[in-house]
């Protein structure tokens, strides 16, 4: 896990908080998985106004009994920013709100206590590279572009978001695939710049032509494709059944015929 030692140590001493309405999220979870950068912060997701509340205070009072310095840079109901610092390390917690319209239940975590799914994590990267342009948003979608094709997550994200379709949101990631030397430095990530820029082009011009394929065969936008396996895949693979996101998020039942067309 891309971790350091001390933010090893924060998450762990907060995990004892974490449970399925207060979860981490973010490039934490992605790069848990596929570990090409550090992190700068951690966020954690909740469904409710209250939970933020309850859990951005349960977590500083834990932190402030274990010794840690703590700075509160934001504190609204449903946003809540602190630096946690302990000698000259420190790591920045954030706490939000979130819609708890997902793909996959929260998942249990030995280091983060309770995570976002790898796949709702990747469609939520998808929608803040269609709106920002942060060099950390394009390396972790490029990173799972061979994991899970760019097309299947962008054609998924848009049930987090109606108002993309997934060629505006493509269009719009394109729009901000920024690649920032300094950035790409600062975060540790094994990619050299111009790699990075050429695989996400080539993925891109994959995704639009799969894009209108789908559009073309009139699949249903916001549906994610998944196999027995817990793989993600696309509409036309044999053995990947339509899923949808529900409020909470489900288990896929992969029973039954292909996905008609």
């Amino acid at each position: 896990m891309p971790l350091t030692p001390f933010q090893t140590a924060v998450l762990r001493l907060l995990a004892q908080n974490r449970s399925a309405a207060s979860y981490v999220a973010g490039g934490i979870v992605l790069n848990a998985r596929e570990p090409l950068r550090w992190s700068a912060d951690v966020d954690v997701f909740h469904d409710a106004e209250d939970a933020v509340m309850h859990a951005s205070d349960a977590d500083m009072d834990t932190l402030r009994r274990a010794g840690y310095s703590l700075h509160q840079e934001i504190w609204t109901p449903t946003f809540r920013r602190a630096w946690i610092a302990r000698g000259d390390q420190g790591v920045k917690l954030e706490w939000c709100l979130d819609s708890a319209w997902r793909f996959f239940p929260i998942e249990p975590d030995e280091v983060l206590g309770w995570r976002l799914h790898w796949f709702d994590a990747l469609t939520n990267k998808a929608l803040a590279m269609g709106s920002r342009a942060e060099t950390r948003d394009l390396v972790d979608v490029v990173t799972y572009a061979d994991r899970c094709p760019v097309h299947a997550a962008v054609w998924a994200a848009c049930t987090k978001d109606p108002g993309f379709g997934p060629m505006l949101l493509l269009n719009q990631m394109r729009r901000n695939s920024r690649v920032d030397l300094a950035e790409l430095r600062e975060m540790g990530a094994l990619l050299e710049p111009q790699a990075l820029k050429a695989r996400w082009l080539e993925h891109a011009a994959h995704a639009e032509t799969e894009i209108e394929r789908a559009g073309s065969a009139g699949i249903e936008v916001g549906l994610a494709f998944v196999h027995a396996s817990g793989a993600i895949g696309w509409f036309d693979q044999p053995g990947y059944l339509p899923h949808r996101a529900t409020l909470g998020g489900a288990l896929p039942r992969v029973v039954g015929a292909r996905y008609g067309m």
